[in-house]
């Protein structure tokens, strides 16, 4: 797996590696520096990370990767129990990419260095992932997870999204706001994998 260290996207991959034993070599790896290296640009045309190489060939793009592990073992869960479970885990991966990601980086970026800071993105980003996490608020009114009775993909990929907004720009009183939200969230971050 090439992936950049403390690279958010990458920690869905590897939690998911996780719960199905799936052992993941990651080569020391410096977006930028490293990003020449003949294996990454083989594994990421778009030459971004995390790229994953396998005995099969290459996969890009963090969720198709994520859908890849946790279908590696059925047997775990992290897909779903059903067909209609894993069409619920795709659903989750979807509204994440859609509605909490673009918002959320948005956020912190900035606090980050990633991007200038712009107080009028920020206010807006601030407001649009609070209409997202009103959603799964709602949802999880009476759930311990997003789908299922287990932590699936879709826990982990909105979690490990999450992760850095809760760290650096979501205040106590933003999130408390979201009890729900941070329940479930302490949960899922409390797994051992």
């Amino acid at each position: 797996l090439f992936a950049d260290a403390g690279n958010f996207r990458a920690f869905k991959i590897l939690i998911a590696a996780e719960y199905n034993g799936v052992a993941m070599n990651i080569p020391d790896f410096k977006l930028g520096g490293s990003s020449k290296n003949p294996a990454f640009v083989a594994a990421s045309p778009a030459g971004k990370v995390p790229a994953l190489r396998t005995p099969k060939g290459s996969l890009f793009e963090s969720n198709a990767i994520a859908r890849y592990v946790a279908r590696m073992r059925q047997d775990t869960g992290l897909y779903g129990a059903t067909f209609f479970e894993s069409a619920e885990v795709d659903q989750w991966i979807d509204f994440c990419s859609h509605n909490i990601e673009l918002p959320a980086t948005l956020w912190f970026y900035p606090v980050l260095g990633y991007l200038a800071e712009n107080a009028a993105q920020s206010a807006k980003a601030k407001a649009d992932l609070a209409k997202a996490l009103t959603i799964l608020e709602n949802h999880l009114q009476t759930r311990t997870y997003l789908v299922g009775d287990a932590v699936t993909l879709a826990d982990i990929t909105i979690v490990t999204t999450l992760v850095y907004a809760f760290k650096f720009v979501c205040d106590p009183a933003y999130r408390k706001q979201f009890g729900n939200v941070m329940r479930w969230f302490e949960t899922c971050v409390n797994q051992p994998q």
